[in-house]
């Protein structure tokens, strides 16, 4: 993938504005975020300025010294055993992985093809983590069937042989369940709910950006059943759930002078302005506001998905593909 530097409020072109994603285009117009660095990248010596290579804005994410995480390691020995486990909290870094879609002949955003690669030090070392198939229901709600078969997931996931599922449970596409098909049998499915994603609809004439509340069952705890008839959603609601970990979006900062809607990021993968640009908050031990997990546009099909402590790699996968449905705007 090409890597040109991440878009400014100043540089942005007619064609840059113009959002290219499944999403109405039009009604997301005004709630598109500019992506924007905490620092500028560091520049070697001796190199122009718009030559920056992939490694030199990588900032060594992958390589974190506080923690024997191999992530290359892990992947290789054992693929499915590590997009189960929780990225460890003393491994301080990113994992940096990126998220293409595939859309195809006549069922173009129907059957929408995703895949997760892990992204290493440089473009000629990315290796496949998971793949995801997409299906609209003949109600109108969106499947995602997630798994570890990178040769043909069209054909291959489906519900019965995927290790997740997220699924749309309104017609207007802004709540999802995430699926746990690893534990349970075949009959229990509806009750091994390991997450939820949601997202507060616009309010009539607001140009503000999307925000989402995600909902996750910590992984290192048994999944609880949920009473018949029943979502993670509703348990929270209703405050009967106390063993979820809750994380928000980062709200973006509005720009007066150029009416754009800016996100600082920790670096310069995520490039293109979308309203699917976000970075996922969640406190720590001091009750700061701890980055998570960041996801947006690279280029028309190709999306930065960078994740950390505590989630798994299906985890970031699930909630990053929430974002790419086509949803009804109040």
């Amino acid at each position: 993938m090409s890597n040109p530097e991440s878009q400014t409020t100043e540089n942005l072109t007619a064609e840059d504005r113009h959002d290219i994603d499944e999403d109405n285009d039009q009604a997301n117009a005004a709630h598109k975020i500019i992506p924007a660095i905490h620092g500028p990248p560091v520049v070697p010596e001796n190199k122009p300025d718009i030559q920056l290579s992939k490694e030199s804005s990588k900032t060594n994410i992958n390589q974190s010294k506080d923690s024997n995480f191999d992530v290359q390691n892990l992947i290789q020995n054992d693929l499915k055993k590590y997009v189960n486990t929780p990225v460890p909290k003393d491994y301080s870094d990113f994992v940096q992985c990126h998220v293409k879609r595939v859309r195809e002949g006549f069922t173009k955003g129907f059957e929408s093809i995703f895949t997760m690669h892990f992204d290493g030090q440089n473009e000629n070392n990315q290796t496949f983590l998971l793949s995801a198939r997409k299906h609209i229901t003949i109600g109108g709600h969106a499947e995602y069937f997630i798994g570890i078969d990178s040769e043909n997931p069209s054909k291959t996931l489906n519900d019965d042989n995927s290790l997740a599922a997220l699924k749309g449970i309104n017609i207007t596409g802004s709540e999802y369940i995430i699926y746990d098909h690893q534990n349970s049998s075949t009959d229990q499915r509806n009750k091994q709910q390991s997450g939820a994603i949601i997202y507060y609809e616009h309010i009539i004439g607001s140009s503000e950006p999307r925000k989402l509340t995600v909902l996750l069952h910590d992984t290192g705890k048994n999944i609880r059943p949920i009473k018949a008839g029943e979502t993670i959603i509703d348990e929270w609601r209703s405050g009967r759930s106390t063993d979820l970990i809750q994380m928000q979006n980062k709200a973006p900062t509005y720009d007066e002078k150029s009416k754009t809607y800016t996100l600082k990021l920790h670096d310069s993968r995520i490039r293109l302005p979308s309203h699917k640009n976000f970075q996922l908050i969640f406190p720590n031990d001091n009750h700061d506001e701890n980055a998570v997990m960041q996801f947006g546009r690279i280029d028309d099909n190709n999306f930065a998905l960078d994740y950390r402590h505590p989630l798994t790699a299906i985890q970031a996968f699930a909630i990053a593909l929430s974002s790419f449905h086509n949803r009804f705007h109040s």
